[in-house]
């Protein structure tokens, strides 16, 4: 079935590229394809995950794009603005808006099923519904200290004065939409902001993020960012947040999120935090008395949630596959049932609830086990019967003519993590590659990557040549080059997620069946095209595209 790739897919999606090759080798002949047909054109040979989070994406520009996918957060801005809160719907706007220019490029939208989302009106009438309570998880009777509470807030106030929400279902705040909140204080010559996070979707390895070294409190953050400052002059900036980690900028990227706190010294006037895209207008409205964050579906209810969650959630007719405007999905997170390792680009400080000692949920706070009550029992049939729904998500997703992001064999390098320049590592790659034979060319789906820059750090591509002639060296009818997921509104050159001129191009077709070595132990591999000559010599990596 196509669901039993995905996790082979998962598991050497971020590998090394000698890594991919054997993962490749196993899944390549059982992959599915999509049932769209095929093409060579390379302009619509191209692939991209945007997210605008400021409104809608540019459908003009997504209309440039073989195969587009957008991220939950595209819009987010607008959506988490409206009374209720209408995520869902907004993602299949932004899919009709592409189509209405080029109808035939394929949209796919995120799902998630792990984190249930109340910002999806299908999620949110389950949760406020208690004939389907037994959909998701609590937290757990008595709290997880003396006095009751949990490492997540429970509730969330009103900035309005109306009553309190809580909710007995456990969820925390990560990448969740806030009520306004209040303005700076002075603490110590620094303007302190409570619910701020300067430093949402940065990491350590960017130009402008140092690690702070793991601080108890944000006091603590604070001093050591003082300290920093008379080292670095770049320092204008602290973020701090639970348990531990503290990380200083240099640049302003502040939005709201619940736990954080931002510092800011100068020199220059105070940033001004008001509505913006992770910031509802006064209280956020994620349905009746229903606290806005990120809940968690509870796969141990078995065959009923299931039913639930693919039929109606991602098959529907209106916001699912069954749209016409809906091509496809890329499904989120996962449950382990062992602790995961820290990320190589994670700071000491960095901690999830999948890397807790039983494993958790990923991207989901690092105490979401404690805070349930969950044993590693619990924990191992969670993942078991998470992973049976997605083997049955898959396989209904491909069997309705549509496609799942995970199900692309993806090659992915960045100069920092992967470097792909290595000669015997290109060559081993590519004589995996084109060793194939013209059966696998054709019914493998590629997705090939542009090398990055860094691996949170693209801009600017520095192999785009290379990449170009590697993937046409190496693609068959179902394949594409582009980017998956490097964050929402990432600009370059004044362009929102930059397009290189190479693609634009037209190779032709091929001529040759595949890729070959000029000569054994050469090292350059060859493939002729109707309208170009493609060379990548691995012993340099250098690369020719001789128009014919």
């Amino acid at each position: 079935s196509a669901s039993n790739l995905a996790q082979s897919v998962m598991n050497y999606y971020f590998a090394d590229a000698l890594l991919v090759m054997a993962a490749i080798s196993v899944v390549a002949a059982r992959s599915p394809v999509p049932e769209w047909e095929p093409t060579y054109d390379m302009a619509m040979s191209t692939i991209l995950m945007p997210c605008n989070d400021s409104g809608f994406f540019d459908p003009a520009v997504g209309a440039k794009y073989g195969v587009i996918d957008f991220d939950w957060s595209n819009a987010k801005a607008v959506w988490d603005k409206q009374h209720p809160m209408d995520c869902e719907e907004r993602l299949v706007e932004q899919a009709r808006m592409v189509k209405a220019i080029n109808p035939k490029t394929k949209v796919f939208i995120y799902r998630n099923l792990v984190k249930a989302l109340p910002w999806y009106t299908g999620v949110r009438t389950k949760i406020t519904d208690p004939a389907y309570e037994g959909f998701f998880l609590k937290f757990k009777p008595g709290g997880s200290f003396q006095n009751g509470t949990y490492h997540v807030p429970q509730c969330t106030d009103s900035v309005e004065g109306k009553a309190t929400k809580c909710s007995k279902f456990y969820h925390d705040q990560e990448q969740t939409p806030q009520p306004g909140h209040p303005g700076p204080s002075m603490n110590k010559d620094w303007l302190v902001y409570q619910d701020v996070n300067d430093v949402s979707g940065m990491h350590p390895d960017n130009i402008t993020i140092w690690n702070g070294g793991p601080q108890q409190t944000w006091e603590d953050c604070q001093a050591a960012a003082e300290a920093a400052t008379h080292a670095n002059s770049k320092i204008q900036f602290f973020t701090w947040w639970a348990p531990s980690a503290c990380w200083l900028s240099s640049e302003w990227h502040g939005s709201g999120e619940k736990g954080h706190v931002t510092g800011y010294k100068g020199p220059g006037p105070a940033p001004s935090v008001g509505p913006d895209f992770n910031q509802c207008t006064g209280d956020c409205d994620c349905g009746e008395g229903l606290p806005c964050g990120e809940y968690l579906w509870d796969h141990r209810n078995g065959s009923m949630l299931r039913e639930y969650l693919v039929t109606d959630f991602v098959l529907n007719n209106h916001t699912g596959l069954g749209s016409e405007y809906v091509d496809g999905f890329y499904f989120d997170d996962g449950w382990t049932d062992t602790p995961s390792k820290s990320p190589p680009w994670a700071p000491p400080t960095y901690k999830q609830c999948n890397m807790w000692n039983t494993g958790g949920a990923t991207e989901e706070d690092y105490y979401c086990v404690v805070d349930m009550g969950l044993s590693q029992d619990d924990v191992t049939q969670i993942k078991t019967q998470h992973d049976t729904t997605m083997q049955t998500v898959y396989d209904a997703v491909v069997n309705n003519g549509g496609f799942v992001w995970q199900l692309w064999q993806s090659r992915r390098a960045s100069l920092d993590e992967s470097d792909p320049r290595p000669a015997q590592k290109c060559i081993n790659y590519m004589r995996h590659m084109c060793n194939r034979s013209t059966e696998e060319y054709d019914t493998t789906p590629l997705v090939y990557e542009y090398t990055r820059n860094t691996f949170h750090n693209p801009y600017p591509l520095p192999l785009v040549t290379q990449d170009v002639a590697q993937f046409l060296l190496i693609r068959g009818k179902y394949a594409y080059i582009g980017n998956g997921w490097i964050g929402c509104s990432v600009t370059y050159n004044g362009t929102m997620y930059w397009r290189p001129k190479e693609v634009e191009v037209d190779y032709g077709v091929p001529v040759d069946a595949q890729c070959t070595e000029t000569a054994p132990n050469s090292g350059i591999f060859v493939r002729e095209w109707s309208k170009v000559h493609v060379e990548m010599n691995c012993n340099d990596y250098s690369a020719k595209l001789d128009m014919k």
